[in-house]
């Protein structure tokens, strides 16, 4: 590789290199979906990929008196139903989007609907399971009661023009015949039959709550666990010829409305409250086409690709198959998008909960959106830096930022910055602070077209604080006792502000000098080891400095320094004297003194003859000072001349020695 090349490369490199630079440049990147969890849109959406985009444009429908919209169907003449609670209503919607309330139940809830080619449309309530019939005259019969308690979910069989019942809290499934004879068809082992889809040669499948179970069940009424997912509710199905396609709702905290069956999640690969969109192949090979923690709540099919209804934030997203790739096409100010209705005109109605409301998604997008961050904390006040994002090449991408030093942005904070829509030369201009947020713009004058922003990047650098060293510690040799005192460990903890890199500059100085002695300069270990052999006997203190200038200019550089407490070091061994006082029998009994200048002794024994050595203790019985006294016996002595030596050890790790020649008679 030639030089030049070379050189490119290596630029590059240092381009992407995350807050490596000097002078404690650091970036702030934004580019994963996960990195705008806290961020707020409007009327724009993140891509999986963590693309920004305008999300597609939606319009009211009808006003509805409703917590709820719990499904949604179109009869035979272009009229929409919407299932409701939680005042139990069933609403029609005519062509015009006038809405008129067709039924009121006297239980709570309708959650199911169906309707049939005669122009009927089936309503399921809860709690008392009951099932209601809308003529194509708008007369409204009650065709079967306590199917259990709650139907969650009905299918119709166009070959026998039979309704298939999903009920719970006890895992039936019910037939009901066109005269409005009801039967059980069939029971599983669950609580909930949550959805039903009817496939080819009148197969129904049926996903549940409890322990996370697809069956097919085939035309006799004969079962087969198709698939256990890793979640324990399947709340959604969508069959096509050649696949069956299944969604999770994984019990997650919910706000404010209503009925979950959900129960206990069990030990699974997701993590608690992720919940998976499976695809199962008429092989009956399932795949994960994605794995996120919004509740996948209804299934639809448009334009080739999959359209996933949501919660908890009203998310609606367009999964393509084939690369996996989910898309958020648009996100509504609700709490749930429950469920969706793909009209004959192939326009698609979403009802949402919390509250309850009806939408058309349009086949345009927005023509503006936004997307406000996160806040950006970065500990210290910060100067802000350069921008950079990059965009699909259109039009309709601007950046501002704005700045603070609190957490919730207010009133105190700085105005808006000019929108910047260069990404090559953007730079950040905002007055010193502690927070920093951006706002993305998106605007499109093409309703078939979007611009795309991602990979953004900010960068900044905290204002200089100095270091701290909280400790210092050495040999407290009025506490323990070394092997040697040629070498001593010191230890210190030091941390930084800004997160820079730390040298330490190491002094002593002697009790009685005036000047402090470098030792050493530039060391990058908060230890050392501190060779005590080419010093003077003598009281020292020690002082760290410690310095941030390898991430600082020269006068931007701050430091900071601590100073330990004496510490003595000693090269001379202990002073000892002794004596023979007097003769028990044949004993000699002997008194002693030791004396240390600088630390406390810590042991003393002695020998007669050059023979064993006989441990010793002070008078008190205490090692405690840097004198004591000893008085103690030898053994029984032969007569003739004896030489006693008694050794005195100091907490250095100096010996001192004191000797004594007596005669025994």
């Amino acid at each position: 590789m030639r030089f030049s090349q070379w050189f490119l490369v290596f630029a590059a490199l240092l381009a992407v290199l995350p807050a490596a630079d000097a002078a404690k440049v650091k970036v702030w990147h934004q580019y994963q979906q996960s990195h705008f969890d806290k961020a707020k849109f409007k009327d724009a959406v993140v891509t999986s990929e963590g693309v920004l985009r305008l999300s597609r444009q939606v319009k009211p429908l009808a006003g509805l008196e409703a917590g709820n919209v719990w499904d949604l169907v179109e009869d035979a003449k272009g009229n929409i139903y919407a299932a409701t609670g939680d005042e139990g209503k069933l609403y029609k919607i005519t062509s015009d989007g006038k809405a008129s309330v067709v039924h009121t139940s006297k239980d709570s809830h309708i959650f199911s609907l169906i309707a049939t080619p005669d122009g009927s449309v089936y309503a399921g309530t809860g709690p008392t399971g009951k099932l209601m019939r809308v003529a194509p005259n708008g007369k409204v019969t009650t065709v079967a009661e306590g199917l259990d308690s709650y139907v969650w979910s009905l299918a119709y069989d166009s070959a026998t023009k039979e309704v298939f019942a999903g009920t719970g809290p006890k895992g039936k499934i019910y037939r009901i015949t066109p005269d409005g004879k009801s039967s059980v068809f069939y029971v599983t082992k669950q609580e909930h039959i949550l959805c039903l889809a009817v496939g080819e040669k009148r197969t129904l499948y049926a996903g549940t709550d409890k322990g996370g179970l697809i069956y097919r069940i085939d035309a006799a009424g004969k079962g087969f666990v198709l698939y256990h997912a890793n979640q324990p509710e399947v709340r959604s199905l969508f069959v096509t010829p050649s696949a069956v396609y299944a969604g999770t709702s994984a019990p997650v905290a919910r706000k404010g409305s209503g009925f979950s069956p959900g129960g206990k999640s069990e030990d699974s690969k997701p993590a608690p409250g992720e919940n998976s969109l499976y695809r199962i192949a008429l092989d009956g090979s399932v795949r994960e086409l994605y794995r996120d923690k919004t509740m996948i709540l209804r299934l639809a099919q448009h334009h080739g690709r999959l359209l996933v209804a949501t919660g908890m934030q009203g998310q609606l997203f367009e999964v393509n198959e084939a690369t996996k790739e989910k898309t958020e096409i648009t996100r509504l100010d609700v709490g749930q998008i429950h469920c969706l209705l793909q009209r004959k005109d192939g326009s698609i109605v979403l009802g949402s909960g919390d509250p309850g409301k009806l939408f058309v998604l349009e086949d345009r997008f927005a023509a503006k959106g936004t997307v406000l961050s996160e806040v950006l904390d970065t500990k210290l006040q910060s100067k802000w830096g350069a921008m950079t994002w990059k965009a699909n090449g259109s039009s309709g991408v601007s950046v501002a930022i704005r700045s603070g030093n609190v957490a919730e942005p207010d009133e105190t904070w700085s105005p808006w910055s000019a929108e910047k829509t260069d990404a090559d030369d953007a730079k950040a201009q905002a007055p010193l602070g502690r927070y920093l947020q951006y706002r993305v713009t998106l605007t499109s004058d093409n309703p078939k077209a979007t611009p795309e922003f991602r990979q953004f990047a900010l960068r900044y650098q905290t204002i200089n604080q100095a270091p701290e060293i909280s400790s210092l510690e050495a040999p407290d040799l009025d506490t323990k006792e070394i092997d040697s005192g040629k070498k001593l460990r010191l230890k210190w903890s030091a941390t930084d502000p800004n997160d820079d890199e730390l040298t330490y500059h190491i002094y002593c100085k002697k009790d009685a000098w005036k000047d402090w002695v470098l030792l050493e300069e530039n060391h990058d270990k908060n230890n050392y080891d501190w060779d005590t052999t080419g010093i003077p006997s003598g009281v020292y203190e020690i002082k760290i400095v410690a310095s941030d200038r390898k991430d600082n200019s020269a006068e931007d550089t701050l430091t900071a320094e601590r100073i330990s407490t004496p510490i003595p070091v000693t090269h001379l061994p202990p002073s000892v004297t002794a004596k023979v006082v007097g003769w028990d029998g044949g004993q000699a009994i002997v008194e002693a003194s030791a004396t240390d200048p600088y630390v406390r002794l810590t042991e003393a024994s002695f020998a007669v003859d050059g023979k064993r050595w006989t441990n010793v203790f002070p008078a008190d019985g205490l090692f405690d000072g840097k004198s004591e006294t000893f008085r103690f016996k030898t053994d029984a002595l032969r007569p003739g001349t004896h030489v006693l030596v008694l050794r005195v050890r100091n907490a250095a790790g100096n010996f001192g020695s004191g000797d004594i020649v007596l005669r025994k008679e």
